[in-house]
Protein backbone atom coordinates (compact mmCIF):
# COMPACT_ATOMS: atom_id res chain seq x y z
CA UNK A 1 0.00 0.00 0.00
CA UNK A 2 1.70 3.06 -1.34
CA UNK A 3 1.19 6.64 0.66
CA UNK A 4 -1.41 7.68 -2.16
CA UNK A 5 -3.21 4.84 -1.46
CA UNK A 6 -3.77 6.04 2.13
CA UNK A 7 -4.04 9.44 0.82
CA UNK A 8 -7.28 8.97 -1.29
CA UNK A 9 -8.75 6.42 1.23
CA UNK A 10 -8.93 9.01 3.84
CA UNK A 11 -10.12 11.78 1.75
CA UNK A 12 -13.08 9.49 0.35
CA UNK A 13 -13.61 8.28 3.74
CA UNK A 14 -14.04 12.02 4.55
CA UNK A 15 -16.89 14.39 4.99
CA UNK A 16 -15.57 15.88 1.58
CA UNK A 17 -16.92 12.87 -0.17
CA UNK A 18 -20.87 11.78 -0.24
CA UNK A 19 -22.63 8.49 -0.89
CA UNK A 20 -23.45 8.30 -4.51
CA UNK A 21 -25.00 5.05 -6.68
CA UNK A 22 -23.32 5.40 -10.55
CA UNK A 23 -25.67 3.54 -12.70
CA UNK A 24 -23.18 2.69 -15.79
CA UNK A 25 -25.40 2.81 -19.39
CA UNK A 26 -24.93 -0.73 -20.34
CA UNK A 27 -26.94 -2.25 -17.83
CA UNK A 28 -24.75 -3.47 -15.15
CA UNK A 29 -26.05 -3.27 -11.43
CA UNK A 30 -25.91 -0.05 -9.69
CA UNK A 31 -23.04 0.07 -8.36
CA UNK A 32 -22.47 2.26 -4.60
CA UNK A 33 -19.50 3.93 -4.32
CA UNK A 34 -18.84 7.64 -2.85
CA UNK A 35 -17.71 10.86 -4.84
CA UNK A 36 -16.91 14.31 -4.38
CA UNK A 37 -19.43 16.82 -5.37
CA UNK A 38 -18.07 19.27 -7.87
CA UNK A 39 -21.30 20.39 -9.05
CA UNK A 40 -21.45 24.27 -7.49
CA UNK A 41 -19.56 26.88 -9.51
CA UNK A 42 -19.95 29.08 -6.60
CA UNK A 43 -17.37 26.57 -4.76
CA UNK A 44 -14.96 27.79 -7.64
CA UNK A 45 -14.70 31.46 -7.64
CA UNK A 46 -11.34 32.32 -8.64
CA UNK A 47 -10.71 36.03 -7.90
CA UNK A 48 -8.57 37.91 -10.26
CA UNK A 49 -8.47 35.09 -12.76
CA UNK A 50 -10.87 34.31 -15.98
CA UNK A 51 -12.79 31.17 -16.21
CA UNK A 52 -14.16 30.63 -19.21
CA UNK A 53 -16.58 27.56 -18.70
CA UNK A 54 -17.10 25.57 -15.20
CA UNK A 55 -19.31 22.34 -15.69
CA UNK A 56 -21.10 20.93 -12.94
CA UNK A 57 -18.50 17.20 -11.75
CA UNK A 58 -18.03 14.86 -9.59
CA UNK A 59 -14.88 13.14 -8.62
CA UNK A 60 -14.45 9.06 -7.89
CA UNK A 61 -11.64 6.97 -7.29
CA UNK A 62 -10.64 4.92 -9.88
CA UNK A 63 -10.16 2.24 -7.93
CA UNK A 64 -14.09 2.10 -7.03
CA UNK A 65 -14.55 2.03 -11.20
CA UNK A 66 -11.89 -0.74 -11.81
CA UNK A 67 -14.14 -2.75 -12.95
CA UNK A 68 -16.22 -0.39 -15.65
CA UNK A 69 -14.97 -0.06 -19.01
CA UNK A 70 -14.52 3.85 -19.03
CA UNK A 71 -16.15 4.55 -22.97
CA UNK A 72 -19.56 3.02 -20.44
CA UNK A 73 -19.53 5.91 -18.07
CA UNK A 74 -20.92 8.53 -21.15
CA UNK A 75 -24.61 8.70 -20.58
CA UNK A 76 -24.59 6.82 -17.30
CA UNK A 77 -26.56 8.10 -13.99
CA UNK A 78 -25.29 9.33 -10.67
CA UNK A 79 -27.08 10.01 -8.10
CA UNK A 80 -25.95 12.05 -4.99
CA UNK A 81 -26.97 14.77 -2.65
CA UNK A 82 -30.47 14.00 -3.36
CA UNK A 83 -30.15 14.54 -6.99
CA UNK A 84 -29.72 12.72 -10.19
CA UNK A 85 -26.94 13.81 -12.69
CA UNK A 86 -26.27 12.39 -16.59
CA UNK A 87 -22.34 11.30 -16.84
CA UNK A 88 -21.89 13.55 -20.32
CA UNK A 89 -18.25 12.76 -20.05
CA UNK A 90 -14.87 11.68 -17.90
CA UNK A 91 -11.62 13.07 -17.84
CA UNK A 92 -8.51 10.81 -15.81
CA UNK A 93 -6.90 12.71 -13.08
CA UNK A 94 -3.91 10.05 -11.96
CA UNK A 95 -2.26 9.79 -8.87
CA UNK A 96 1.52 10.09 -8.90
CA UNK A 97 1.52 6.13 -8.73
CA UNK A 98 -0.64 5.95 -12.15
CA UNK A 99 -4.35 6.73 -13.88
CA UNK A 100 -5.20 3.40 -12.05
CA UNK A 101 -4.64 4.72 -8.43
CA UNK A 102 -5.91 8.52 -9.18
CA UNK A 103 -9.38 9.70 -9.71
CA UNK A 104 -11.56 10.23 -12.43
CA UNK A 105 -13.29 13.87 -13.07
CA UNK A 106 -17.57 13.01 -14.12
CA UNK A 107 -18.58 16.00 -16.33
CA UNK A 108 -22.07 16.12 -15.26
CA UNK A 109 -25.42 17.34 -16.86
CA UNK A 110 -28.65 17.57 -14.39
CA UNK A 111 -31.42 15.33 -15.63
Amino acid sequence: MSIWDIHYAALYASPIAVDAVLTVACGDPPMALRAIDKTNPAALNFKGVDVLDIKPAAMVRAVDLAEVDPANLRNALIAFSGKTWTVKSHETVPAPTGEGYGEFRLILEAE
